[in-house]
């Protein structure tokens, strides 16, 4: 038997512009599931919460979190991750660089695989309009991801993962990153506790009015994965998991959470 009921989480910082279009496109995209849509306000301050409020009017189950200051996205994807409820679990950009077409692909790869990882340069990607400075970015964390953790994926900071809900649940609530290199955090997590993983293809197209600062990113980037390779050894990751150990709080301060059904 398939998986049915789908939560799909977006995790926005002040994309009030293009928000209405994004979650528009997946409402249509994903009318075969039972869709339940998170978004995530992660402390916007051009009313990206209330876009979203208006956008999703009538559609049904949708939960819509604001974090009371801006935390990063991976502080934003774990906030909507752990409050979803589907067998399935999604995570995509708010800017939608992944085209939806990866999102079928993705569901039924999970019949068999506990998480799927997009991917910009498995065989059968694309990328439109991509950036030499980003395309090289890339290729070098790629390669010190792989060197420090054993990760073998082709592109893991792509912004576009599945999960078995139970599996994304448990992941999440484990992890501590706030920053772009939660998904390697994540990824490592899955390993440490056996699950199986796999690659799929995306169509993905750069998009003007990234969040990304190319510098400073990187360079917080490289200090995150050294914390998350001295943090999450077998040892301490059995550790965690015997002790119940859950992801520290999302946010510094008060979330407000809107749930419509």
């Amino acid at each position: 038997m398939g998986l049915r009921t789908v939560s799909v989480v977006v995790p926005a910082y002040n994309e009030a512009t293009r928000l209405e279009a994004t979650l528009r496109a997946i409402v249509g995209a994903a009318d075969v599931w039972d869709l339940e849509i998170v978004v995530v306000d992660d402390g916007s301050t051009d009313g990206t919460a209330d876009v979203a409020a208006s956008a999703l009017e009538g559609v049904g189950r949708v939960q819509i979190i604001r974090l009371a200051s801006n935390q990063g996205k991976g502080a934003a994807v774990r906030a909507g991750v752990l409050s979803t409820t589907g067998q399935a679990v999604v995570y995509m950009d708010a800017d939608l660089a992944t085209d939806l077409s990866a999102l079928g692909p993705a569901i039924a790869a999970l019949g068999t695989a506990d998480v799927v990882v997009g991917s910009r340069v498995a065989d059968g990607a694309s990328v439109r309009d991509g950036t030499w400075l980003r395309t090289v970015m890339a290729f070098v964390f790629n390669g010190l991801v792989h060197l420090s953790t054993g990760l073998e994926f082709k592109d893991t900071q792509c912004g576009f993962k599945a999960f078995r809900g139970d599996v994304g649940r448990e992941c999440f609530g484990l992890s501590r990153s706030r920053g772009f290199a939660f998904d390697v955090e994540v990824l490592v997590l899955a390993r440490r506790l056996g699950y199986t993983m796999v690659e799929v293809p995306v169509r993905w197209t750069a998009v003007k009015g990234s969040s990304v600062r190319p510098i400073r990113d990187s360079l917080q980037m490289l200090v995150d994965l050294t914390r998350i390779v001295a943090r999450w050894t077998p040892r301490r990751t059995r550790r965690a998991v015997e002790g119940g150990a859950t992801s520290d709080p999302a946010t510094d301060g008060p979330v407000e959470t809107t749930n419509r059904s």
